[in-house]
């Protein structure tokens, strides 16, 4: 087997909203076909995701910040990446193969930034985080979350 190769990657802040945000891919099936479910929020602190076809939804364990989020597409899949307080394999379906990230309420980090994948379809993924901890404690202690305090990283891989 080849050994793994970086192919794309798309790098952006992204606001935190109600503790989470969205990778879509265009195509938003769940917008067109009723029984495709829409985006789910992680239901407790220690949940990292929610998956759908067409969506991640990426919960935070802070509200109302911004976090650094990388999205990146691999031929092969990636070695494992140490240091990271949270991490989760999953599977995805994207039906236009151009993922975005988005938030609840106020929209795209970038109206034209996106990661293309090799096509549409299956892929295997996994996402990482980083400061989660830390979110959650500065909440706690001032109310607020330094921008740029939690950190995400989803490597996608075709099957």
């Amino acid at each position: 087997m080849d050994k793994p190769e970086l192919l794309a990657a798309y790098e952006d802040e992204i606001d935190v909203e109600y503790s989470q945000w969205l990778v879509k891919d265009e195509g938003m099936a769940w917008l067109t076909n009723s029984a495709v479910p829409a985006p789910e929020p992680p239901l407790a602190a220690e949940e990292l995701l929610r998956v759908g076809v067409d969506w991640i939804c990426v919960g935070s364990n802070a509200q109302n910040h911004v976090a650094r989020a990388r999205l990146e597409s691999w031929r092969g899949e990636p070695a494992r990446q140490d240091g990271w307080e949270l991490t989760e394999d999953f599977d995805f379906t994207a039906t236009s193969g151009k993922l975005l990230l988005d938030t609840l309420t106020t929209g795209p980090a970038s109206v034209t930034e996106r990661l293309t994948l090799p096509s549409p379809g299956r892929y295997q993924a996994r996402a990482y985080s980083w400061g989660r901890t830390e979110a959650r404690r500065a909440l706690a202690e001032t109310f607020e979350v330094p921008d740029g305090t939690e950190t995400y990283l989803i490597q996608f891989w075709g099957e």
